[in-house]
């Protein structure tokens, strides 16, 4: 019972969508460090505050209403179904309580920045759009993550706003380096999610979930996947050449060798290869995980 109530937690948690935001907002620090910004880690602490407790709130919120904000990357087999006494358990009140607890920290915590003068219009524009496109997400009755676009959203919320945000809160406003540096992880991400969505596929067909990847098919989704990837590293190409440091973008490149395995077994699936899932959601991690990293460590060091 302990290990399936910590099974329980860590799949609410979500912790590779919470090191995502976490990384990124690192990634828009680290290029506003950069460009000569001054360090404001108070500034910089509530703001990931904020960003926390926003997402959290909101994987709870989807749990109560059975809208789940993004599959877990935990694996199927770990998971329990719950039972109809369970759907209305005082653990499923607790959840509803905590998103509307941490929701009202966020609240308090956007006070505290108002009244530190760190609300700029453009840090408000990023609090308001992160704000609403997340809770759209979880919200009842739209069912947004079902409707091709949701996988869209969700990378919006988690790849785009969180480095806005430590970004425009440090600089102020914004520099192409921001666009440059973090538009490359939006099809990287992209085709992270699509890879949690063919493992749910047959899933999905039988409860006639309108994912994105059920309503492109899995062939056609696993083209867009690699398609995205390799999208990804040909804009970071790009960033190089419109003027991102090579000494910030390059290492990046290292990324291209788990990139290609991955394209390769996605590949051989049409022909029948075995699946192996282990294999496969490493590798997607890793090609996603890996250049965040390298930006992060560079823009912060150098």
């Amino acid at each position: 019972m302990t290990d399936l109530k910590q099974t329980s937690l860590i799949r609410t948690m979500r912790p590779i969508h919470l090191m995502t935001a976490l990384a990124m907002y690192l990634v828009g620090a680290g290029l506003a460090r950069y460009l000569g910004a001054r360090m404001d880690l108070s500034a910089l602490g509530l703001g990931l505050s904020w960003l926390l407790c926003l997402l959290l709130g909101a994987f709870l919120l989807g749990d109560y209403f059975k809208i789940s904000f993004e599959t877990p990357v935990l694996p199927a087999k770990y998971t329990v179904p719950p039972s109809e006494d369970q759907k209305e358990s005082p653990q499923s009140n607790l959840r509803l309580f905590g998103a509307l607890a941490l929701f009202s920290s966020a609240g308090v915590l956007t006070i505290l920045m108002e009244l530190r003068g760190g609300i700029t219009p453009a840090v408000g524009m990023v609090l308001l759009a992160c704000f609403s496109f997340t809770t759209l997400v979880v919200a009842p009755g739209l069912k947004l993550k079902y409707s091709g676009i949701g996988e869209f959203v969700i990378s919006i919320c988690l790849v785009i706003f969180p480095p806005a945000l430590s970004f425009y809160m440090l600089y102020g406003e914004f520099h192409h380096f921001l666009s440059l540096g973090i538009s490359p992880f939006f099809p990287l991400h992209l085709a992270l999610i699509l890879t949690l969505r063919l493992r749910s596929y047959p899933e999905d067909c039988r409860a006639d979930r309108k994912t994105l990847m059920v309503r492109l098919g899995w062939v056609r989704g696993i083209f867009l996947h690699n398609l995205l990837v390799l999208s990804a590293f040909l804009l970071f190409g790009a960033a190089m050449l419109f003027g991102l440091p090579q000494r910030i973008v390059g290492p990046v490149f290292l990324t291209l060798l788990p990139a290609g395995v991955l394209i390769r077994i996605y590949s051989g699936l049409e022909h029948g290869t075995p699946v192996r899932w282990p294999l496969i959601i490493f590798l997607a991690l890793v090609v996603f995980f890996l250049p965040l990293y390298l930006i992060a460590f560079t823009a912060w060091v150098f």
